[in-house]
């Protein structure tokens, strides 16, 4: 028991490890700065996969802390924690949902509260707006972000069900 306990606790803190570095190369590259959110995310997804959705909300809520140190944008870390960072665990959850039409409303639901929530989080407290919501209309940006969260979910599905195959595997 205790080597078991020993092994997750090991491979929860290298994984922590390898997503602050993730976060922080978002920081200080300019260039496919969605592409390290979304194989961020791939990490707590893994740790929900291994050792359940307790160790996977210890986890995040680590990783968050932790970033709160790093030399990185707050209004990125928001967007990432918001967004990707608790995506994986909720996803658990809502996958659970029989119905396809009812379990792709909630995850409409999810990508709206969270868009509006950022959005309403840069504009009062901030006092700022994403660029790109100020060069396109609101609702324009909303309707690609809800495809681009759509296809990320896709992406993120096939990721989770490539590991638990290649998991099996060994």
């Amino acid at each position: 028991m205790m080597k078991e306990s020993s092994k997750r606790l090991a491979k929860s803190g290298i994984m922590l490890a390898i997503l602050m570095v993730l976060l922080y190369l978002k920081t200080i590259l300019n260039v496919y700065q969605i592409a390290f959110y979304f194989i961020a995310s791939l990490i707590p997804m893994i740790i929900i996969s291994d050792s359940g959705y307790k160790e996977g909300i210890k986890f995040i809520i680590a990783s968050f802390v932790l970033s709160l140190v790093l030399p990185v944008e707050k209004l990125s870390l928001l967007l990432f924690y918001t967004l990707f960072g608790i995506y994986p665990l909720i996803k658990y959850f809502v996958e659970k949902i029989k119905s396809l039409i009812v379990l792709n409303l909630v995850k409409l639901v999810y990508i709206s509260l969270v868009f509006f929530l950022n959005y309403y989080l840069a504009s009062m407290f901030l006092n700022i707006l994403p660029k790109i919501m100020l060069e396109y209309n609101m609702w324009l940006v909303f309707g690609l972000t809800v495809i681009a969260f759509f296809l990320y979910d896709y992406a993120l599905t096939r990721f989770f069900t490539y590991y638990q195959k290649r998991k099996k595997g060994f």
